[in-house]
């Protein structure tokens, strides 16, 4: 009976080879729904700042959304100008049964997104989610002895997990060290604060660079070795870092071999400076297209000066967003330095650059 009102198999192929789940996607964005095939959109609920220039946004993601853990990252993308726009932060809140996630923004100087966030993102507005990545987490269930290292907006996994962890009634022996300009950008500030009195196994020491009224406790300056010699456990401790370049490589020098296990993530891309000046010919199976690029300046960054734009999210060879195949050539990881010659592995072309020609699946 029902199979009368089938369509003719000619014409069904025809219609799901037009109305695509990314068609459906388009018009329901046209239309104002919040629901999608396969994109996660989220709807901002609430919004406030935690200093002059830093703001949490409050989301509410759609079903596509698969969830996250304390710790992790997700690549947010919004469409500033009718330009679509992607880069990576931090969840700020642990899990929480009701759903909903909070990212907190600090605006970078000439960012076009962190400022288009703090500035001009609204209650209602929608903004769009890739799904949670990043390995710093307490998947395997939390140390018994923690120190926690943030520096500006790198507090914010920190404060997951450590939201996590109040969550749990605080079951870990936590030194949470926070370095900061002022007191006035502290990020979490009020909050650090009233958890260290809440919880007598977190200890809450604050360091700052610029900051003319200092505290009993309080600590100035950069890190060195003389912030760390009240932790004389360090040795027992797990260690989770989390700030600009400078200042990672300036804690992994002084504590990653002191440390029981050091857990590191930096939230600013390296900058590498290319090995030659010499040029390397590039040739883009996809789009048939052969480009000259500097030898050892990521991949991503010189395709980007040559006005190719492939999808991009952390550019800290984290998230796999610009992840691609190549087929053919030699590849030099930025990051370790290694030789990558395997021409079936996937590529992050945030963080390899061409050793010589090479071809790209892109």
């Amino acid at each position: 009976m029902s199979s009368q009102f089938a369509l003719p198999s000619f014409v069904s192929r025809v219609v799901k080879s037009v109305v695509t789940p990314s068609v459906i996607d388009f018009w329901a964005a046209e239309l104002g729904f919040d629901s999608r095939v396969e994109r996660t959109v989220c709807r901002v609920v609430a919004r406030w700042m935690e200093t002059p220039d830093t703001v949490t946004l409050v989301l509410k993601p759609n079903s596509n959304f698969a969830g996250f853990q304390a710790g992790q990252h997700v690549n947010l993308s919004v469409e500033i100008d009718g330009i679509r726009h992607t880069r990576s932060y931090s969840f700020s809140e642990a899990p929480a049964a009701t759903g909903l996630l909070a990212i907190t923004i600090k605006k970078v100087p000439n960012g076009r997104v962190s400022n288009f966030l703090v500035d001009r993102v609204e209650i209602g507005d929608r903004i769009e989610l890739g799904q949670a990545f990043g390995e710093m987490t307490f998947a395997a269930g939390a140390p018994e002895k923690i120190v926690m290292l943030a520096a500006g907006s790198g507090v914010t996994p920190l404060m997951s997990l450590l939201r996590e962890l109040a969550q749990q009634q605080m079951p870990s022996d936590v030194v949470f060290m926070f370095w900061a300009r002022t007191r006035t950008d502290l990020i979490f500030g009020d909050e650090l604060v009233s958890l260290a009195r809440q919880y007598p196994q977190l200890r809450l020491v604050q360091i700052y660079e610029h900051e003319t009224r200092l505290e009993a406790g309080d600590l100035v300056g950069r890190p060195c070795a003389e912030h760390f010699a009240d932790i004389t456990d360090m040795s027992e401790r797990t260690v989770y870092a989390c700030g600009p370049t400078g200042f990672m490589n300036a804690v992994q020098g002084l504590v990653a071999d002191q440390a029981q296990v050091f857990h590191a993530e930096a939230f600013t891309p390296p900058v590498f400076v290319p090995s030659s000046t010499e040029t390397v010919r590039v040739f883009l199976k996809k789009s048939n297209k052969h480009v000259d690029l500097p030898q050892g300046m990521p991949l991503l960054d010189a395709l980007e000066a040559q006005g190719i734009k492939p999808n991009s999210g952390c550019r800290m060879g984290i998230c796999n967003t610009c992840a691609c195949g190549k087929s053919g050539g030699v590849t030099r990881n930025l990051l370790t330095q290694e030789l990558d010659v395997d021409d079936t592995a996937s590529l992050r072309i945030c963080v390899s650059a061409a050793v010589g020609d090479l071809t790209l699946d892109l």
